[in-house]
């Protein structure tokens, strides 16, 4: 924390809402594969795969900005 001079959390959250959106599509033709090797409807799965893009996406947009936001006090702190 002394040495970077960023918040410490956020950077984190930040990562694990990039490693989130990039194992969704890779987690979601894994199940589809498997969907379809037993003949069921992916109809319903292309539903959930597609909300569970939705929170990754949508957690990569509030780790950004609240990263962005402790960025900015931090700034307004140090003048």
């Amino acid at each position: 924390m002394l040495t970077r001079r960023t918040p410490l959390f956020a950077r984190d959250r930040v990562v694990a809402a990039w490693i989130a959106l990039a194992a969704w599509p890779a987690g979601g033709m894994g199940v589809a594969a498997i969907a379809v090797s037993r003949h069921r409807s992916p109809v319903g799965l292309a539903l959930v795969v597609g909300a569970l893009g939705v929170a990754a996406v949508a957690n990569l947009v509030v780790a950004r900005r609240r990263r962005a936001a402790l960025l900015r006090r931090s700034t307004e702190l140090s003048r």
